[in-house]
């Protein structure tokens, strides 16, 4: 073996990248116990991600140096005559160091993750909302995409290529795509807007402008998705969202209030009614205390007197089966008590075409 230069090196070579994996493993390892017990008697839980990030991606770095520099050993046992060689090794050098890259790459966008994802969570446990699951997703999309044009500009200025022409040629297009797509960049920028602003996060439940009632799915760059009743997803624009009204069910809280309006003919005993409709309510749990459940008369109609059921449950998910079943008690009732329910009520004269159309005096 030491009489041959190239069998040695390739030997060594072999031997530093087992000992890189065995350094990987070892790192490793104390990341898992050591460092893990240390950092777990901290207050903050930012240091225990950013452990688990580096835990995770320490050995795949570790070896892919050692292979680097294993084929920097190889290289220096072949002669200059062996071009063949020479060129192999160049490639595997060139794959390497892209791969070196795209895993540094990575582990810097999931430390920048972690990062981003614990502030986050700090800020949604303040404020009592969802930030993290509405706002952290884009902001990672966005670093992610920086991340890697960067990365691929080091890939290309390690190579030789002249970068500066390749940046003007960036500008100049990029200003070329905001200028052909305004509306897709109107929509980005409204989805900033909808993420600073919140006027919804996902989970809320709205009302659009079209009738349209759903839960907010996702929050995404150019759209919003909202999951309604029928299991559907709707896509909406955001710039459609920030220039219209909207009604959030689910903000500042869940609350919302149970109406059931009933006519009773004109004649009824009025506080017999509301009475009935009060006691109809003590049968349900989900009705709030306070405020309590109120019967008010709103107005003379034609067929007699209006009657409004007005109270409140602690979520909106319960609004439309307690109304559906509140209107059958509503009539059960009534029609034990008997109490009337007034139909529309129409006069129709018949004239007899053979008797004068004059009225006749009685």
């Amino acid at each position: 073996m030491l009489e041959n230069p190239i069998l040695y090196h390739t030997f060594v070579a072999v031997l530093i990248i087992l000992g890189s994996g065995i350094l990987g493993q070892l790192l490793k390892y104390l990341m898992s116990t050591i460092f893990k017990r240390l950092f777990a008697r901290t207050e903050t839980t930012l240091d225990d991600r950013l452990l688990a990030v580096l835990r995770s991606r320490i050995t795949t770095i570790i070896i892919i140096i050692g292979c680097y520099i294993g084929v920097g050993v190889v290289r220096e046992s072949i002669i200059a005559e062996y071009a063949t060689y020479h060129r192999v090794l160049d490639f595997i050098n060139v794959v390497l160091y892209i791969i070196l890259v795209l895993v540094l790459t990575r582990l810097v966008s999931r430390l920048i993750e972690a990062m981003l994802e614990w502030y986050m969570d700090e800020v949604s446990v303040k404020t009592h909302s969802n930030v993290t699951s509405t706002v952290a997703p884009l902001i990672t999309k966005i670093f992610n995409i920086i991340l890697f044009l960067i990365a691929g500009m080091i890939v290309l200025d390690h190579f030789g290529v002249n970068i500066g022409s390749l940046l003007v040629s960036l500008g100049v297009g990029s200003l070329a795509v905001a200028l052909a797509a305004q509306e897709t960049v109107a929509n980005v920028i409204a989805g900033f807007v909808i993420l600073i602003d919140q006027p919804f996060r996902v989970g809320d439940r709205l009302k659009l402008p079209s009738g349209e009632e759903g839960d907010v799915y996702q929050i995404g760059l150019r759209s919003t998705r909202i999951l309604n009743f029928d299991n559907n997803l709707v896509v909406i624009p955001n710039s459609d969202l920030v220039k219209n009204r909207l009604i959030n069910f689910s903000f500042p809280n869940q609350q919302t209030r149970v109406l059931v309006e009933v006519n009773i003919a004109f004649g009824t005993d009025l506080d017999k009614a509301k009475s009935v409709l009060l006691q109809l309510a003590d049968t349900y749990t989900e009705f709030l205390k306070d405020p309590a459940p109120q019967v008010y008369c709103m107005n003379f109609v034609d067929t007699g007197l209006q009657l409004r059921f007005v109270g409140r449950v602690s979520h909106f998910d319960k609004k439309f089966d307690i109304e559906t079943n509140f209107r059958e008690k509503i009539y059960k009732r009534f029609a034990e008590l008997g109490i009337e329910i007034p139909l529309p009520k129409r006069v129709i004269y018949t004239v007899n075409q053979n008797e004068s159309k004059t009225p006749q005096a009685k």
